[in-house]
């Protein structure tokens, strides 16, 4: 393996973990989002060990991992059952409960934006770590082309879930939420195992028409999906609040800075009373 191979191998594996920082840049002066997107991340690392976990007597039993078995010469229906109900249901299962733990570590849970970040975080670290795992077994020739595909891919899956959860648990915490948050990773499953099936069943090659079509459609998605977390992400009570950026004060019930557009306004660490002009 060639040495410029192995550079470039190193650089765009972390690439997709970058553009969505930069994306994301002006968000990061909110604390809870950082703080959740950080722990999205941790959360990623134990995700995937206990995704092998699970994977392994399966695996055992079929007698080859999982991507070898569905893109062997199967029937069309098994490989995408097994894309669905195991590697779809297990991935999807086991981010979406990652970034959930890391959003309620952070005691902010009830923050659409922040269940998103938490989750969004997951994803990412969840598919650098099984790039990494591929780059192992199978050598950077073959995993170089994927990467950029498959973090897209893990992100946009993990936003169908995360804009339910999103929804589901700011409005209220019962039965009925925790039954939208599992139909929320019941879709997304579902999108993971059908994306699996396509990809490995007919072979499709990395660089291609139809994967640069999906990989487009994913961020677009992803887009899509923080846009509708963010109109639901607004503050209980209308209160004075200044922008960390800018410092610009505001008494509207919004998350964005009037004057600089950042995400983030924090309220002032003294709350301003009228016993305050009393004492002046």
């Amino acid at each position: 393996m060639s040495e410029n191979l192995e550079a470039l191998f190193s650089i765009v594996l972390l690439l997709p973990m970058l553009v969505f920082y930069l994306l994301f840049k002006k968000h990061w002066v909110d604390n809870d989002l950082l703080r959740s997107f950080v722990g999205g991340l941790v959360a990623g690392i134990g995700a995937i060990i206990v995704t092998r976990l699970v994977y392994l007597p399966v695996e055992i039993w079929l007698g080859s991992d999982l991507r070898t078995f569905i893109s062997g010469p199967r029937s069309w229906w098994v490989t995408l059952l097994t894309s669905i109900g195991v590697i779809g249901f297990a991935e999807e299962g086991l981010k979406a409960a990652g970034g959930l733990l890391a959003s309620h570590y952070t005691e902010y849970m009830r923050r659409p934006t922040v269940i998103f970040m938490a989750m969004a975080g997951c994803a990412l670290s969840f598919s650098l770590l099984e790039n990494i795992q591929y780059y192992m077994v199978f050598g950077s020739s073959v995993v170089l082309p994927r990467i950029v595909i498959s973090s897209s891919a893990h992100l946009f899956f993990v936003c169908i879930s995360a804009a339910v959860a999103a929804a589901a648990l700011t409005r209220k915490r019962d039965v009925v939420a925790s039954a939208r948050i599992l139909a929320g990773i019941a879709v997304a499953s579902a999108v993971h195992g059908l994306f699996d099936f396509i990809v490995f069943h007919f072979d499709i090659q990395a660089v291609s028409g139809l994967i640069i079509s999906l990989v487009s459609l994913f961020w677009i998605g992803i887009y899509e999906a923080w846009l509708a977390v963010l109109k639901i992400d607004v503050p209980e009570e209308a209160k004075l609040t200044s922008c960390s950026s800018c410092g610009a004060f505001s008494l509207d019930r919004v998350r964005f800075c009037g004057f600089c557009g950042s995400r983030v306004l924090r309220p002032p660490k003294r709350d301003f009373k009228v016993t305050d002009l009393r004492e002046t």
